[in-house]
């Protein structure tokens, strides 16, 4: 699109050049905008002195100027419409000045211009732009005009802008040609705006030196000044400008004193925009977040932003959570939220939850709440904690399928939902073990949240489901209201009358030029497969290819703009090869920049093979995680085929040439031999997991054996850092990589926006078969879940060893089933 945009330019460029043009008796005119440099002027009113910065408008922009000075003061008079608009990688815009110009003799007449401009930016930090413009007037030597103006603008710093620009260069008028500088001394904010720049005309030789300063008045807008030197070499001239831009949400206005030859002119300014710059405070208000949908991986951190960005907003006095679904998929991500509640009200922030047919995890992080509110016909579908596993085994041997696997080490109990019909005695203790410890954090928490002993919140829970009177009499919730009553809960809980008002993300004028200085924010999530990131439609299942995340974290390695980098790891593994792969490539990063490492629901198995790449770790109490262990193994599809009636010959030039076949078991000496390969993996993984922890191989090993760890326990096993969810990762890296509070995030890999992922997103309702005229086919969820735990290994190479959770293995709290309203990497 940019190259595109360029050579659109280019064209108008090239059109301008070979139009006619009649032969003109004076440059093209403009009103001024007063204290506004070359080469950093980005509102609308560029078009007319430098549209280059056109570019960089942050958003749509209409404006309107009015300058009045006394004749000495060199300036022309009149008043100047702008309109600006960024589209499709372009910047256009129209501008018409209306104008008190004076004739040769001294006369007083009437000019209109009328100009046009396009321009592009080439990155962050080039810009070039083009303005035509034509002249109508009553007077002949003023009418018919028609004048070029092209700039350009490279910002190569965040502190330092510099402009050229050719004014008229396709008439015959006096060309005038504008270079400037820009200068933001106070690290690259715009606090403060230094401008010096020279106006050179063609014709003369004259030139007519311009300095400004800009500076940002807190709680008010920005103070400009100018002062420009005339006739340079013979009798010097002085013009000079002092004024005050006020700004109040997206409406600016301004004004000021015009001084020279003697005399005092004014000059005003309005502006109503689609973004924001700094000024006069907003009405307090209340803030309302909406959410109809679970958030997945990366609008939980969508989510998790926008509820920082209220905290720091001084204007925001409290804010209501309207969930009409479960704001989180997974404890661990609820955690999360909870914390940013938390953070609202320790920035003296209210917080109001307002449930209708709510879950446990709705409980959860409403808990930190300053109230809950309930739909009075709503309920409360919450009795405690529970996980289910599914195991294949029987299915399998009614297929006639045989599952051949080996593992290491005794808790590794993927493999066992292949082989078995339940778990083993094992597996049966550990899923409970885990059950209990997640148990003990969600109740520790909405015992706190709620000031209620966790011994009667016990009790309490294990009356439910509530419907909305039995959960307010339970102390689960504190009011019942209905959405019309949501206003009188909010000022009741704020003391007075609230101005509650729907939470949209400002469009704020940048805080920096050219390329600031970033957090890159890199994603893990899915299933791990070798090669590149896909998706499974129908069932929406996300598989993160090695390929991909590897080129994510080489790209937030190589970009000069980033920083530092947080690894968000949401899976619970797969691809032993693919966790090698990212983690070469983790620990390179780790090496040259700042870099944590950020685990959300799940970071096990091949997840965290990935993640001891160096850096620190975080992992949120109820994070799953661990799972350092491999398994290895086939199907034997022969009895499927028999049943059938499919005939099987194979024919092999050497003993093991077909081991691994799908169409016969593993020999004894093919198992022996595959376990010793499998050993080897699994010392592989705890060499790796060793190195990057600074920990010795066999203190690794006990703590390892595929047993599976929430964030508290791993944290006592020294497998993880810290305990802390995302903010406290990029709080890390930010403050060792010397970077502000609002230094902007970025994410890789970018999202997959497409048709798979709309159908993805129904798959939770309905499979829809691709024929013609066929009916929707409902898949119960229960078959869905099995659909999901077997749909990676359609991917997976049978030969290759796998480092993975156990499939499905899913901790219930209640509610209605999660729609996960989320894009797919």
């Amino acid at each position: 699109m940019k190259k595109l945009s360029a050579l659109a330019l280019g064209g108008l460029a090239l059109a301008a050049l070979t139009t006619p043009s009649s032969d003109l008796h004076a440059q093209s005119a403009y009103v001024p905008a007063p204290g506004r440099p070359v080469a950093a002027g980005d509102d609308a009113s560029s078009i007319a002195y430098n549209p280059a910065n056109l570019a960089f408008l942050p958003g749509a922009e209409l404006r309107w100027t009015m300058a009045q000075a006394g004749a000495g003061a060199g300036t022309t008079n009149g008043h100047a419409f702008d309109l600006g608009l960024p589209i499709l990688g372009l910047s256009t815009g129209l501008r018409v000045d209306l104008l008190d110009v004076t004739t040769p003799i001294g006369a007083s007449a009437s000019q209109r211009w009328l100009r046009w401009a396009l321009a592009t930016s080439l990155g962050d930090m080039v810009s070039i732009g083009t303005t035509f413009g034509w002249s109508y007037a009553e007077r002949r030597d003023l009418d018919e005009q028609f004048g070029v103006t092209t700039g350009l603008t490279i910002r190569p710093f965040t502190w330092f802008s510099a402009s050229a620009v050719a004014r008229d260069w396709t008439t015959n008028a006096d060309r005038r040609y504008d270079v400037g500088f820009a200068f933001r001394p106070f690290w690259g904010r715009r606090y403060a705006e230094l401008g010096l720049e020279a106006s050179i005309h063609e014709r003369t030789g004259d030139v007519t030196p311009r300095a400004t300063l800009g500076l940002d008045v807190p709680h008010v807008g920005r103070l400009r000044g100018e002062v420009s030197v005339r006739d340079l070499a013979a009798s010097p001239d002085v013009t000079a400008m002092v004024g005050l831009d006020v700004n109040l949400a997206m409406l600016q206005a301004g004004g000021g004193a015009i001084f020279g030859g003697g005399d005092v002119g004014y000059y005003a300014t309005a502006a109503l925009r689609s973004y924001r710059e700094p000024g006069l405070p907003l009405p307090k208000r209340v803030a309302r977040i909406r959410l109809d949908g679970t958030p997945g991986v990366r609008k939980h951190v969508q989510l998790l932003r926008r509820l920082w960005r209220l905290a720091e907003d001084r204007n925001v006095d409290g804010v209501v959570l309207q969930l009409r679904a479960e704001p989180a998929s997974s404890l661990a991500h609820a955690e999360e939220v909870g914390d940013a509640i938390r953070l609202l009200r320790a920035s003296g922030k209210k917080v109001l939850c307002h449930l209708e047919d709510a879950g446990g995890r709705s409980l959860h992080v409403c808990a930190q709440a300053d109230r809950i509110a309930m739909n009075p016909a709503g309920g409360l579908r919450f009795a405690g904690l529970s996980s289910q596993y599914m195991y294949y085994g029987g299915v399998l041997d009614k297929l006639g399928v045989r599952a051949d696997f080996v593992r290491v080490a005794e808790h590794k109990l993927a493999a066992e939902q292949f082989t078995r019909k339940e778990s083993s005695e094992i597996g049966r203790q550990d899923h409970k073990d885990l059950l209990m410890q997640l148990e003990g954090i969600y109740m520790h928490d909405v015992g706190g949240g709620r000031r209620m002993p966790v011994s009667t919140l016990r009790k309490t829970i294990a009356k439910g489901p509530f419907v909305a009177p039995e959960a307010r009499s339970g102390g689960l919730v504190d009011v019942l209201a209905y959405d019309d009553e949501i206003d009188e809960v909010v000022e009741e809980m704020m003391g007075g009358r609230a101005r509650i008002i729907d939470d949209a993300t400002p469009s704020n004028a940048p805080t920096w030029w050219g390329t600031p200085s970033k957090i890159a924010v890199v994603y893990l999530s899915g299933d791990m497969v070798d090669g590149e990131s896909q998706t499974i439609p129908f069932v929406g299942v996300r598989l993160a290819g090695s390929y991909t995340i590897a080129k994510a974290l080489k790209r937030a390695r190589e970009d000069a703009s980033v920083k530092a980098v947080v690894f968000r790891i949401e899976t619970g593994g797969g691809s032993s090869l693919a966790a090698d792969v990212i983690l070469r490539e983790a620990i390179l990063t780790a090496k040259a920049k700042p870099f944590a490492v950020s685990m959300g629901t799940a970071a096990a198995s091949g997840g965290y093979y990935a993640a001891v790449a160096g850096g620190p770790i975080f992992a949120n109490r109820a994070t799953i995680t661990g799972s350092i262990g491999i398994f290895y193994g086939k199907v034997d599809l022969v009895g499927l085929l028999g049943k059938l009636g499919v005939g099987l010959e194979q024919f092999r030039s050497a003993p093991r040439a077909d081991a691994e076949s799908l169409y016969r078991p593993f020999t004894e000496e093919e198992r022996i031999e595959l376990g010793v390969k499998v050993k080897q993996f699994y010392d592989l993984f705890i060499a790796r997991v060793a190195e990057g922890r600074k920990m010795k191989p066999e203190d690794v090993d006990a703590v390892a054996r595929g047993r599976v760890w929430t964030g508290q326990q791993a944290l006592e096993r020294k497998l993880v850092d810290r305990i802390g969810g995302l903010r406290e990762a990029l709080d890390d890296v930010r403050s060792r990589a010397e970077l502000p509070r609002d230094a902007p995030l970025v994410e890789f890999p970018e999202d997959d926006d497409n048709v798979l992922l709309a159908l993805a997103k129904l798959a939770g309702i309905a499979a829809i078969m691709p024929q013609a005229g066929a009916v929707p086919i409902v898949i119960p969820p229960a078959l869905l879940d099995l659909a999901r735990g077997l749909a990676p290994f359609m991917v997976y190479d049978g030969t290759k060893p796998l480092a993975r959770l156990d499939l499905v293995g899913d901790v219930s709290f209640g509610g209605a089933p999660a729609t996960v309203d989320d894009e797919l990497p």
